[in-house]
C-alpha cells in the first residue's frame, strides 16, 4: 500500500530539526514518506542555496537556479499524497505552532488533527512573503518549531508526528487561531514576547517571530485572534 503522508524537512538548510526527527521516526515506522527539501543548503548549514526554496513556489523546472527548480520538483511530488507537512525551525521561543498559508477548508481540518495549540494563518500580503511551498500543496501546512536546537523541542515534535500518524487526537488541547495581518517596522522601548498580546500606539496585537526578519526591515509580524 502506498503511503499517503509526505513530510518535508530541511526546506531551509539551517533548520535541520525536521530532518533529525524524521530520520529518527523512520527507524521505527514506515507508514509515511519524507524528503529533504534543500539538501545543498542543509549540507552547508545555510538557509538558502541559489534562492530561498520557501519563497520560490510554484517554481520553474527550467530555471538556471536550484531553488525554483527544486520547488517545481517538490510540488509535482506532493500531488501523490493526501497530506503534506513541511517542518521548519526557529531560534525564537515560539514553542511549536502551525502555519497555514492557504486558507482552504482541507488545510484547517488537517490542523485540527495535530496536537498543537497555536494555528497561524499567514497569507502572502507583502512581497517578502510570496512563494511558500505550502501555499501550493493539495492539502498541507507548515509546522514551525522553536527553539529549534533544544532537545525538548525535538522530542515534542516527534511525539506530535507520532500521534498524528497513529490518528490520535487530543481533545483536551484547545486550539487558538491567529491571522498575520501586518508587520511592525519600528522597535518599541520595551521587550516583546512571542504570542503575548501587546499594545503600541493604541493598537493591540500578538507578536510573531520577533527579530527573525530584520533584513526585510521587520521587527516582528502582527497577529490578531480569529475564529
Amino acid at each position: 500500500m502506498e503511503n499517503k503522508i509526505l513530510f518535508i524537512g530541511g526546506t531551509h538548510g539551517d533548520e535541520p530539526i525536521g530532518v533529525q526527527v524524521l530520520q529518527d521516526l523512520a527507524k521505527e515506522r514506515s507508514d509515511f514518506d519524507w524528503i529533504i527539501g534543500n539538501e545543498p543548503a542543509l549540507q552547508q548549514n545555510t538557509r538558502e542555496f541559489e534562492g530561498n526554496l520557501n519563497r520560490s513556489a510554484p517554481g520553474d523546472k527550467k530555471s538556471p537556479l536550484y531553488a525554483p527548480r527544486r520547488a517545481a520538483e517538490i510540488l509535482a511530488k506532493t500531488k501523490n499524497y493526501n497530506y503534506v507537512i513541511d517542518l521548519h525551525g526557529t531560534n525564537k521561543k515560539t514553542d511549536i505552532f502551525i502555519i497555514i498559508t492557504n486558507s482552504k477548508l482541507e488545510n484547517w481540518q488537517l490542523a485540527t488533527r495535530l496536537e498543537i495549540k497555536n494555528i497561524v494563518y499567514w497569507p502572502s500580503f507583502s512581497p517578502e512573503l510570496n512563494g511558500p511551498l505550502s501555499e501550493y500543496f493539495p492539502c498541507g501546512l507548515e509546522i514551525e518549531c522553536g527553539p529549534k536546537n533544544e532537545l525538548q523541542t525535538k522530542k515534542k515534535l516527534k511525539n506530535i508526528l507520532t500521534n498524528f500518524l497513529d490518528n490520535k487526537i487530543n481533545t483536551n488541547i484547545k486550539q487558538q487561531k491567529f491571522e498575520v495581518y501586518d508587520s511592525l517596522k519600528t522597535a518599541p522601548p520595551f521587550p516583546l514576547k512571542e504570542f503575548e498580546e501587546t499594545e503600541i500606539d493604541g493598537e493591540k496585537f500578538f507578536p510573531l517571530l520577533i527579530g527573525s526578519y530584520q533584513k526585510d526591515g521587520v521587527v516582528c509580524y502582527k497577529m490578531r485572534k480569529i475564529n
